[in-house]
């Protein structure tokens, strides 16, 4: 028999408080931090980085495309030789086109019939009784002859680059061409057009007919380096190499990046990797009736690597891969990524009294304010504990990363970036010191005064910033949420000086976490 309306209510009570309550325990979480008082100072941090600089631009592509990395390794080599340049000292002419299909059929058709000329052609290795073909005859795109010509290897590439007067670029002249003197991102400019791929089927993005999107062009007027078919390069380093985007390879803001190559086998044949030819000087008619059509290149001095201020390469070159989701959330907050101009941060460095208060909270033990990659059983609780707590207004140290990070989201804040302490303890690059030029103004507490560890906040040392920041260029150093891979390997960026390093020494360190120290704090 069905309960009366009242009893029926009154039996759901209970759960309701119960469900309030759980619902005020987890507001709770988000609102206690409002209850402590720390002191804090308003930092202005516009300008932290340039966002308009190479480096910035091109790490905001590679962060866009992170998750790839974790199996793409194609452009492992090129993010590790980090920033190059080239020196043209004599002009450059490159086909303002990928060599036609029709052009390459030609030069087939031609080669048994001039068998020392072309004998004088071919390729280094090129094994003997080669015969010049395209695999693509019998492709879809076969009768295209307009079309880019594909299916070809790199030894044909060669010969008909020699044979035509020329030979094949090498990947630092294709990046110079396709990047040019200031460098650009795309051949076009550093926004990639993405009208090239109008069609669902890859093939006959492949297959268009060259200059059919002039927005794609490089300001000298080379076509299609982006998009439509890859290109055979010469890497003098490290043999054939494999040059721009395609109609088939995603994500395509990658791919064409300008300075990104992969390699591939001499052998190696595909309906979306093709050639353009390079000469030293205006080419001329060739033997099988082909009218090249060229762009001049001038001297120079070419950016043909990755940018020297980008910092994801380093990072990719170096990182576990499975460490990918990590660095993209740490990255995605960066001074560099539309940070807020303003920032609040604590003036002085945590306490240990703090700490305490955040050791004993309950949810911290419940794992509510961890970072989603910390290890398993990890604990918050420094190995010295006890003994640090015998001076409880001393800042806390032997912190690792993860708790550095805990205690922040705990606190209702966040870890400042690199950039974002930089900024703050310079003023904004007005000061090489946290107080001024002069480093024997201050007093900062640094490895000259052989103390045994942390000392108190003390206005009267000096080291203290005119917004009001303490101990930014002594006492202990500090977490940031910045990574690096600088010292060859992922790792956490610390900042400022500390009791232990010498007073003038940058007091910049890259420690692994979760590592911890005596000098390190929060």
């Amino acid at each position: 028999m069905a309960q009366p309306p009242a009893i029926a209510f009154r039996s759901l009570v209970p759960w309701a408080i119960a469900v309030a309550a759980i619902c005020s325990l987890v507001a709770l979480v988000k609102l206690y931090p409002l209850w402590l008082a720390y002191d804090t100072a308003l930092v202005t941090i516009t300008g932290a980085r340039d966002d308009d600089s190479p480096g910035a631009r091109f790490d905001a592509v590679l962060l866009r495309h992170l998750d790839h990395f974790a199996y793409l390794r194609s452009f492992d080599h090129v993010l590790a030789a980090g920033p190059r340049t080239l020196r043209l000292t004599a002009p450059l002419w490159l086909d303002r086109c990928e060599v036609r299909q029709g052009d390459f059929y030609k030069f087939a058709g031609w080669a048994p019939f001039e068998p020392q000329a072309a004998a004088r052609a071919a390729a280094p290795g090129q094994p003997p009784n080669w015969r010049n073909f395209s695999e693509s005859r019998d492709h879809t795109i076969s009768g295209r002859l307009d079309a880019p010509a594909t299916g070809i290897t790199w030894w044909d590439a060669v010969a008909y680059c020699r044979a035509a007067g020329g030979r094949l670029p090498t990947a630092s002249e294709w990046v110079a061409a396709a990047a040019g003197e200031q460098p650009r991102l795309y051949p076009s400019g550093d926004v990639m057009e993405s009208d090239a791929w109008p069609y669902l089927d890859p093939l006959l993005n492949a297959a268009q007919k060259c200059g059919l999107h002039p927005g794609t062009e490089t300001p000298e007027g080379l076509a299609d380096m982006a998009h439509g078919v890859s290109e055979w390069a010469d890497d003098l380093a490290g043999g054939p190499a494999v040059m721009g985007g395609n109609g088939y390879n995603a994500p395509r803001e990658l791919y064409s990046l300008a300075a990104l190559h992969r390699r591939a086998p001499v052998d190696h044949r595909s309906p979306y990797l093709g050639f353009r030819c390079a000469y030293d000087h205006e080419p001329m008619p060739t033997p099988w009736r082909a009218w090249p059509d060229a762009r001049r290149v001038p001297p120079g001095t070419y950016s043909v690597g990755i940018p020297a201020t980008a910092r994801i390469p380093s990072l990719l070159s170096a990182l576990p891969r499975q460490q990918l989701p990590l660095i993209g959330r740490i990255l995605s907050t960066d001074a560099s990524l539309n940070a807020p101009p303003n920032l609040h941060l604590m003036t002085r460095e945590v306490t240990r009294r703090q700490y305490a208060m955040f050791l004993r909270d309950p949810f911290v033990l419940a794992g509510f304010h961890a970072e989603a990659n910390q290890p398993a059983y990890h604990s918050h609780r420094p190995p010295d504990w006890r003994e640090q707590m015998q001076e409880p207004d001393l800042p806390v140290v032997n912190v690792d990363w993860w708790s550095a990070y805990a205690f922040a989201s705990w606190a209702g804040g966040r870890l400042p970036t690199a950039l974002q302490w930089e900024r703050a303890a310079s003023g904004k690059g007005a000061r090489i010191y946290p107080w001024g030029d002069d480093f024997t103004a201050a007093n900062p507490v640094t490895g000259e005064q052989a103390l045994r560890g942390p000392q108190l906040p003390n206005e009267e040392s000096g080291d203290e910033t005119p917004e009001g920041l303490l101990n930014m260029g002594g006492n202990v150093s500090e977490w940031t949420r910045s990574v690096s891979g600088a010292s060859g390997s992922f790792a956490i960026v610390v900042k400022g000086g500390n009791y232990l390093l010498p007073g003038p020494t940058p007091g910049r360190k890259d420690p692994r976490p979760p590592r911890s120290r005596p000098d390190l704090g929060r």
